[in-house]
């Protein structure tokens, strides 16, 4: 019991000491303070549980060695507690490594803003591999490893300070234990011993995960609704981020997932190819991370005014609107003589829009990581919530640094799923994540959140008071309503209408376009749309059999349209012409366009995507491609001018079909000549993206952005 409250005293400690040295920088409300320290005294509950209950078993390993050393030695009985010695030396022992993980921690937030993560145990091993190697001071890690090492003084006074701070936590718990708990204890335990034992059992497993196999109550931390993204990281536990972070390694090298992958095209083979189909002419100057490449300039479109009086330089807002599962086929559509989406085509209209546009993955997370990091998915469940603590370069971290506000808005839980989702954005930059926990008790909700009415009404407020910061910013919403069971308030008799018919996700469309027009025109109408682009787009196509053919119902799946619409103080002809655009594009190429429009695209980037800003007013990269997968079907995919190329994985044969998708399809051979080239680019990009994100090859801040 001593050491389990040792334990706790630790991370708490720590929590507290972080804490206070960031409400000056970034003051919390009193609510945010709370949830904060009440998350993470749960978080910290778990963890010196899990503490306690590793020390009692180590001990128990060792207390055996010893009673069988000493019945060896004396060739009899055994005089003294041996389980007693060991337990007590395995619990010094569990006690000293985590106040060195957690001095640790102090010391990588301090200078990363992070918790213990993939990026730290890759440095921790490179500091030893290039010490043994002689060149830790040409090294990266080593010249960082310097520059913080010459910072002594500060880190002294820093590390000084928190020392104090886990002393006075110790000593605090030692004297409340020797005056009240222990002396307490010994009384339950001389009255009743073993109910004693039983109840301190019970004590330690309801405050550790409990009996449920799941850890929800350590899912009950990582999904607290805490907006900030500074505070809901410090809510959480660095001992999660190091077995998160090995997790997926271990898995690796157990499953063999990269020699699989290199039995499909040799690594070198795959990164020359994706090197020549995602940045031709760009130099790529690091061999580690084969995808950073130079940033081309070229004819692209720049709404950043440094002359006119607007904020953050004239840098414009953004409004990126992600529509649950919208499906491209659905838009311009009649159904028993209603149209379906009678806003959204009149919207098309006054946008540029992208006939051809794809989701690179057929489910959200997937979707999110191409859409804001550029990245190919991986193929599996999505990197957000297998590898989220490597290492990317995402839209939010890169306007942050340029001065943005960037928030999320979502109607479910962050962590749905084990999705990972909201400890993702905020390790990549996100300053805000608002979701289901965030609305008032008695918001609408379907089975799924927050209806789209009452996310619209919040996204609303969210502009509302982002235009009063007087900051450029990037806002960012996840609609609900047209996600399975498709239920959906049924006032307009439109919506009551379509709900006699069996389709019902026609039915929540139409909800979606009558609540997106209210709130759209309700925007621009009281000018909270002024110098603002907003993209509407789809997580991804729609899912279920809605096609004629088999091909049609699996491409359906990446069948997710791009808006472009552009407030008139910033749409000039130079900058902006309302069309249709035929080029093919996907999620990946939005992040380049989106930092290509703001002025902050970055010099060096590891995205695979391509700048589109130049089809804002022209045609442009009509070689573009998409790259498509779907690991629930085995399929994955490639997308370029000459049609849309189809390959179960491990297959000898694909199915082809043109850019309508309604058309016939034809099944190939992979080893036909005409198909081969495609094939061959398809598989690279494969290859390379699932091994780079496999590998924590895909960035590395410090290599690339923190050098000093």
């Amino acid at each position: 019991m001593f050491w389990w409250g040792v334990c706790l005293a630790i991370q708490s400690a720590e929590r507290v000491f972080l804490v206070a040295t960031t409400v000056t920088s970034e003051p919390p409300t009193a609510a945010t303070l709370a949830k904060t320290l009440g998350a993470g005294f749960r978080a910290d509950l778990i963890g010196a549980a899990a503490g306690i209950v590793i020390a009692v078993v180590l001990g128990l390993v060792v207390g055996a060695g010893l009673a069988v050393a000493k019945r060896w030695r004396t060739g009899g009985a055994v005089v003294g507690s041996p389980w007693k010695r060991g337990i007590a030396v395995a619990a010094v022992v569990v006690a000293l490594l985590m106040l060195a993980v957690t001095t640790a921690d102090m010391g990588y937030y301090r200078d990363s803003q992070q918790r213990l993560d993939l990026v730290f145990l890759e440095d921790v091993a490179g500091v030893f591999v290039q010490a043994a190697d002689a060149q830790l001071t040409s090294s990266q890690v080593g010249r960082q490893t310097a520059v913080e090492l010459g910072d002594s003084a500060r880190w002294a006074v820093y590390v000084a300070a928190f020392a104090c701070t886990m002393a006075a936590a110790i000593v605090l718990w030692w004297f409340a234990f020797t005056r009240a708990v222990g002396p307490l204890l010994c009384r339950c335990i001389a009255t009743a011993p073993r109910t004693s034992g039983a109840v301190l059992v019970l004590a330690l497993v309801a405050t550790g995960p409990g009996f449920d196999l799941e850890f929800e109550s350590r899912l009950e931390v990582q999904r607290v609704s805490i907006a900030s993204s500074t505070y809901y990281m410090l809510a959480q536990n660095p001992f999660w981020f190091i077995w998160n972070s090995l997790q997926p390694v271990i898995e690796a090298r157990v499953t063999g997932l990269e020699a699989e992958l290199l039995r499909t095209v040799p690594e070198e083979t795959a990164v020359r190819v994706v090197r020549a189909v995602v940045a031709p002419g760009a130099s790529f100057p690091s061999p580690r991370y084969p995808l950073v490449h130079t940033t081309m300039d070229g004819p692209g479109v720049r709404l950043d005014r440094p002359d006119q009086p607007m904020p953050g330089g004239g840098r414009p807002n953004v409004l990126l609107i992600f529509v649950e599962g919208l499906d491209r086929r659905l838009l311009g559509l009649t159904v028993r003589g209603i149209r379906v989406t009678p806003f959204l085509d009149h919207l098309r209209g006054e946008s540029v829009y992208f006939e051809h546009f794809f989701s690179n993955g057929s489910s959200t997370y997937h979707g999110m990581l191409a859409s804001f990091c550029s990245a190919l998915p991986r193929f599996g469940s999505s990197a957000i919530r297998s590898h989220y603590v490597n290492d990317f370069l995402c839209v939010p971290e890169v306007l942050r640094r340029g001065g943005y506000l960037s928030e999320m808005v979502i109607g479910q839980s962050r962590d749905r799923n084990q999705s990972h989702f909201g400890l993702f954005m905020a390790r990549n930059g996100l300053d805000a994540f608002r979701d289901e926990g965030n609305f008032a008790p008695a918001a609408p909700r379907n089975r799924l959140g927050i209806v789209d009415s009452a996310l619209f009404d919040l996204v609303r407020s969210r502009v509302e008071a982002l235009h009063a910061a007087d900051r450029p910013f990037l806002l960012a919403t996840l609609t609900t309503s047209t996600h399975y069971p498709f239920q959906v308030p049924q006032e307009h008799p439109d919506v009551r209408a379509l709900s006699e018919q069996p389709d019902r996700y026609v039915t929540t469309m139409r909800y979606l376009d009558l609540e997106f027009e209210r709130f759209f025109s309700g925007l621009r109408r009281d000018g909270l749309l002024r110098n603002t682009v907003v993209l509407i787009l789809g997580d991804h196509g729609r899912h279920g059999k809605f096609g004629r053919t088999d091909a049609e119902v699996k491409v359906g799946n990446f069948l997710a349209p791009l808006f472009v619409w552009m407030d008139e103080s910033l749409a000039q002809p130079t900058t902006f012409r309302p069309r249709t655009v035929s080029m093919v594009a996907s999620q990946v190429d939005l992040p380049p366009t989106i930092l290509s429009l703001t002025g902050l695209m970055p010099a060096l980037t590891p995205f695979v995507g391509r700048d589109l800003s130049c089809a804002l007013i022209r045609e442009c990269q009509e070689d573009n491609f998409a790259y498509l997968s779907n690991a629930s079907e085995n399929l994955i995919g490639l997308v370029d001018p000459g049609g849309i190329w189809m390959y179960p994985v491990r297959t000898q044969t694909g199915v082809e079909m043109g850019l309508a998708v309604t058309g016939s399809s034809r099944v190939r051979a992979v080893t036909d000549p005409d198909v081969a080239p495609r094939q061959q680019r398809l598989l690279s990009l494969y290859v390379t993206g699932n091994l780079l994100i496999e590998r924590n090859r895909l960035w590395s801040k410090r290599e690339f952005w923190d050098r000093r």
